[in-house]
């Protein structure tokens, strides 16, 4: 079988449909202006006036058009054109990626990185603007183009567009309604600002006596903290976010929700959000006037905002789906017999993490104090899947520790280029020595077992084999394939921030020794072998910016 399946040519291994190719591609681009956004003097380019200021208009409309008509296309194309799309989902089956052109298309984004160096910084170069403008639009249009041609010829991507109809001027339609209605909600934003700042007053009063308010400025105030209830306070941004989940949520779901009563969802949505927004504010001036002025505003203050969409968006999803009035499929769910769901078992213990990581963020300040409940988070889901963890494969050779030394040496190498030293912080030098010693514990424990448990289960055990087939777990590691190989090394760099690229290369060497091994165990070692050399790094020669 070993032989077989080793001389079937790449064209037939892949067999990626259309959604997989153009999430893949939307990833590219998306990576693309991540990258591109880092040379660009964005102070510059608010001040620029003229073409400049046009050309600036002109990209913040613009991507938010593109980004727009993408969704509109796939939302249509899924509910209205599955019939439509299986011939040239077929034949787009077929067709290989080709490495070729994202070679082109790496090129292409090479050349634009000094483009958009020079954009707007006048004393950069001798060439006008509009030579510059025009340089870098062609050149943006050939890197998308060789991009979208990577992922199939354009024979496909003509015959799939054919196929979709008149749904392209729904979407056309679509996308410059959405585009017009964010314009037109920014002249909400004052109306909204007000109404926010008049009922947190109501709120905070009988709580704060001395609470100062003033509707000129949108400013409350004690005698030790203050808060601005500017626009982006209003709540409009995550009234936007949660209606755009509801409507996808909807019609993902359209079948097993009972219409039009299921509408009663967005604004019930719209409202809870709106509600929660009020008690992030009171509850901002509440934990600053207590004493905790850094918490509130390095901490609260940025993660409350996803906290409350989180909550509103699961709650929306768990209570309709167990209702008989609003889902159809709500009775049998309760019958059915409970079965451990596979995707959560790869996946829970890294949300968890992710998911505590959000909530001792907003309770702590400047420095995360309470990291400790990232460990304990995890450990509870490992606990809870522990009898289906058990039936995998946790076997390791050599190749794990050569593979987690070899990451190691890449990322200090690249640690010296990327982030700036620190030493220890200044908040955990202040612990307690018992404090300090526990935050420093559950660190090491959290970095060296849970961590690479956590991600491993759910970059190479899940992401890795789902891009091959939805039935994941039947996916042999040694028959995954390059491109889950470089795409979930890919998602597994950016999620380190800064550092992504040794993250990219790390996901590669722990992929590619999971391929080789066929056992889950092998990154997982090599994974645990890193975080702990880190932290040997960490503790014993004071790289406290590698934590």
């Amino acid at each position: 079988m070993t032989k077989v399946s080793s001389a079937i040519t790449p064209k037939l291994r892949l067999g990626f449909g259309i959604p997989v190719r153009i999430a893949i591609l939307g990833a590219v681009l998306f990576a693309d202006k991540i990258l591109l956004n880092h040379f660009v003097d964005f102070d510059r380019a608010q001040a620029a006036q003229g073409l400049g200021a046009f050309v600036r208009e002109a990209q913040h409309w613009g991507f938010r058009f593109i980004v727009a008509l993408a969704a509109a296309v796939v939302l249509f194309a899924y509910v209205r054109s599955a019939e439509l799309l299986k011939t040239a989902e077929l034949a787009m089956r077929s067709a290989p990626i080709r490495s070729s052109w994202m070679l082109v298309h790496v090129l292409c984004v090479g050349c634009l990185v000094p483009l958009s160096y020079v954009l707007y910084r006048d004393e950069a170069t001798s060439l006008p603007f509009s030579i510059i403008v025009g340089l870098w639009g062609v050149i943006g249009l050939c890197a998308a183009t060789s991009a979208t041609l990577a992922m199939a010829p354009l024979s496909l991507w003509v015959r799939t567009a054919r196929a979709l109809g008149d749904i392209w001027l729904y979407a056309v339609i679509t996308a410059l309604i959405g585009v017009s209605a964010m314009q037109m909600s920014q002249r909400l934003w004052g109306t909204t600002a007000a109404l926010t700042f008049e009922i947190v007053r109501r709120v905070l009063l009988p709580i704060l006596p001395t609470l100062s308010a003033d509707p000129a400025t949108h400013v409350l105030s004690t005698q030790n903290f203050a808060v601005e209830v500017t626009y982006i306070c209003s709540g409009l941004e995550g009234m936007g976010l949660i209606l755009a989940f509801l409507v996808v949520w909807l019609l993902y779901f359209r079948r097993e929700y009972i219409f039009p009563r299921a509408l009663v969802l967005i604004p019930a949505g719209l409202l809870a959000i709106f509600a929660l927004n009020i008690v992030r504010i009171a509850a901002l001036m509440v934990i600053g006037s207590a004493g905790f002025p850094d918490v509130a505003e390095y901490g609260f203050h940025s993660q409350a905002g996803w906290i409350a969409f989180n909550l509103v968006a699961c709650g929306i999803a768990l209570v309709s789906r167990h209702s008989t009035w609003l889902n159809r499929t709500a009775v049998a769910t309760e019958l059915r017999v409970a079965i451990v769901n596979p995707t959560a078992v790869y996946l829970m213990p890294l949300l968890a993490i992710l998911a505590a990581g959000v909530l001792s963020h907003a309770l702590s300040g400047k420095f995360e104090s309470l990291y400790p409940l990232r460990l304990l988070a995890c450990l509870a889901m490992l606990w809870r899947y522990r009898h289906r963890l058990k039936a995998v494969q946790w076997q390791w050779s050599w190749r794990a520790p050569v593979a987690g030394l070899s990451v190691f040496l890449l990322w200090m190498m690249s640690a010296h280029f990327l982030i700036p030293r620190s030493g220890l912080p200044d908040t955990l030098a202040a612990f307690s020595p018992i404090a300090r010693g526990l935050w420093i514990t559950s660190h090491v424990l959290a970095s060296v077992l849970t961590v690479p448990l956590a991600e491993e289960l759910a970059y190479r055990g899940y992401l890795m084999r789902r891009l091959r087939s939805a039935d994941f777990e039947s996916v042999p590691y040694s028959a995954v394939g390059w491109f889950p190989l470089l795409v979930s090394a890919l998602v597994f760099g950016l999620a380190h921030g800064a550092m992504w690229p040794p993250g990219i290369a790390a996901g590669l060497v722990y992929g590619l020794v999971l391929m080789r091994r066929g056992s889950l165990g092998e990154p997982v070692f090599a994974h645990a072998i890193t975080n702990a050399l880190i932290a040997i790094a960490v503790l014993g020669f004071g790289q406290w910016q590698l934590w």
